[in-house]
């Protein structure tokens, strides 16, 4: 994989991310809520296999 699609599939997963906890926060809202605790550890759990990701990518990035 080049640099440049790294890059981008990096990019695409942190839009994703981000429609992620606007939906979040957008559903929160209209049920007149606060984000659970439930609902924020479920956002770092995600967060962790991201990162994860975002790492193997840039390990397989430096490899070849």
């Amino acid at each position: 994989m080049n640099n440049a699609l790294a890059l981008t599939n990096l990019l695409l997963g942190l839009i994703d991310r981000q429609a992620t906890i606007a939906a979040l926060l957008a559903k929160a809202h209209a049920e007149g809520r606060d984000v659970t605790a439930e609902e924020l550890d479920a956002l770092f759990a995600a967060d962790d296999v991201a990162r994860a990701e975002l790492q193997r990518t840039i390990d397989a990035a430096k490899a070849g």
